[in-house]
């Protein structure tokens, strides 16, 4: 067969013609070329069970603990705990030396017995001053009656007795007894120079006072410095005339300093702080021979806990907290003083060693008027602790009453009176670990409703436009819009009452969707 020979024209011809008809389907392709699909992310509804829970935060604390404390002089044999550790009921936590157990029980008993006979010794100098007190009121009088009639004669001139003077007296006073007279008139706000004083000294030695007679005076006026009586101090200064009229002056000042003595001895009050120390040795005594006995064995657990505080060391032995004694409290009794500090400090001197924090523990929340009507005792509780870890828990106590809060909050700006009312509970947390820290916060989420086998969809795919709730579900390539019904709801999932089923293909994405919008699963 012969080829017919195409000629360079023909060829090229050709050539052009095969290009423009590439170049026609070219455009018709890309005219014709469908809208892309909007990619999406799909799920179906599952079966499970769906909390509705009340969220809030709670501060950690212990519902109950332990304090060990030790008496003054225990020497720690062992230390089998520190901070942090967790102990089961039965561990021992420390042993002591036997010996220095007892040695401080004996101080306790020997304290007791001290204020023991000083109550005994009290009710009777009571009595006896009560019978005293009226005679010394007599002879006070008297006295005083005695000195106005001595000064009238002194300054009428009628008494010729010249006044002695202590420069002419040749009596001498000690300065040891100088120095005790301006400290004692210095409680009484009285401030004498040593010159000063050494001169009303040397004139009541030279109106016949003795130094017996001036140390003597020196305790009475202690004494009342020490308690409720009183006099003028700056008296004794004023002491002059005759020998006669000095020596009844120096003869009141000692009756009254014995009156005030007297009537401090008598009043009830003063028995009773005697009592009030009887009585507190006597339990603190009790105390440490159940204490004692209790830590011949060593300190032993009573539960599961965590030891929060350890302020004593192994081979250690604990010291005094404070240097108050038994001797300065019946001291201060006896001078008329508030011994109520003093008891106090003496009574809680032992020292706090080790305390452990048992297991459950607990967090404190506060409710408000709403958030009440929806808890009750024994609720089911989810508690989260900082390191996102999750324990189970029960609400465990509600408040009957209500506290106020004096914090500024919009209620208390608008004007509502109750606004910042709060209904305290608590929640008990069960099988709590080291990530739950007393003092520190925890999530709260008290479960207030539970459907169990419910249909149910996560947050995302739920779409709420007023009262309209709906759903976009995968349909024919299709975004088809669903409505639905809700029922409780978790933080992460919806219940769904009705609307859809478990084989529905429903889009997670719902941004820029629409009814009937092309879309495709990714």
């Amino acid at each position: 067969m012969n080829k017919k020979k195409i000629s360079k024209k023909q060829r090229n011809i050709i050539i052009a013609s095969v290009l423009a008809v590439a170049v026609v389907v070219g455009i018709c392709v890309v005219a014709f070329k469908p809208d892309p699909k909007l990619q999406v992310e799909t799920v179906s509804p599952t079966k499970q069970t769906i909390n509705e829970t009340l969220d809030t935060t709670g501060t950690v604390s212990a519902a109950s603990q332990d304090v060990f404390t030790l008496p003054a002089g225990v020497k720690i044999l062992s230390l089998n705990v520190k901070e942090g550790d967790i102990v089961e009921a039965g561990d021992v936590i420390a042993t002591f030396d036997i010996a220095s157990l007892n040695e401080a029980l004996a101080e306790k008993e020997s304290a007791y017995e001290k204020a023991q006979s000083a109550y005994k010794n009290a009710v009777t100098t009571s009595q006896q001053s009560k019978s005293k007190v009226t005679e010394v009121k007599k002879q006070i009088a008297a006295l005083e009656k005695e000195i106005a009639e001595l000064e009238s004669k002194v300054n009428s001139g009628a008494d010729k007795t010249p006044a002695v003077k202590p420069s002419d007296s040749g009596v001498k006073v000690s300065d040891s007894l100088v120095k005790r007279f301006v400290s004692v008139s210095k409680l009484f706000g009285i401030e004498y120079s040593s010159d000063e004083a050494r001169k009303v000294l040397e004139n009541m030695l030279s109106a016949g006072s003795s130094i017996n007679d001036l140390s003597s005076l020196m305790d009475n006026l202690s004494s009342i410095a020490g308690s409720s009586g009183s006099f003028d101090m700056s008296a004794l200064a004023g002491m002059s005339g005759s020998s006669e009229l000095m020596s009844a002056e120096m003869s009141l000042i000692q009756l009254k300093a014995q009156l005030a003595t007297l009537e401090l001895q008598s009043d009830s009050t003063y028995v009773s702080a005697f009592k009030t120390v009887a009585d507190r040795t006597r339990e603190a005594y009790v105390a440490a021979q159940s204490q004692v006995n209790s830590m011949k064995d060593g300190w032993i657990a009573s539960a599961k806990g965590i030891v929060s505080q350890v302020n004593i060391t192994e081979n250690g032995t604990t010291e005094q907290a404070t240097e108050i004694d038994i001797s300065s409290v019946l001291s201060a009794v006896t001078s008329g003083a508030d011994v109520t500090s003093l008891l106090s400090a003496f009574m809680n001197s032992e020292k706090s060693a080790v305390t452990i924090l048992y297991y459950p523990l607990v967090a404190d929340i506060s409710l408000n008027k709403y958030d009440i009507l929806e808890v009750n005792l024994n609720q089911d509780v989810i508690v989260t602790s900082a390191s996102d870890n999750e324990f189970e828990g029960k609400v465990s106590y509600v408040s009957a009453v209500a506290t106020s809060s004096n914090g500024l909050n919009i209620g208390s700006i608008m004007g509502s009176s109750n606004a910042s009312s709060t209904i305290p509970a608590q929640i008990t947390i069960e099988n709590a670990d080291n990530s739950v820290i007393v003092g520190v916060d925890v999530q709260v989420s008290i479960i207030t409703d539970t459907v169990e086998n419910a249909l149910v969809l996560p947050v995302e795919v739920i779409c709420i436009d007023g009262p309209d709730v709906f759903v976009y579900a995968l349909e024919d390539g299709k975004a088809v819009k669903k409505n639905v019904e809700l029922g409780i709801a978790s933080d992460t999932h919806y219940q769904i009452l009705s609307g859809v089923t478990e084989s529905d293909v429903l889009i997670k994405n719902t941004v820029g969707l629409d009814d009937g919008v092309r879309v495709e699963a990714k």
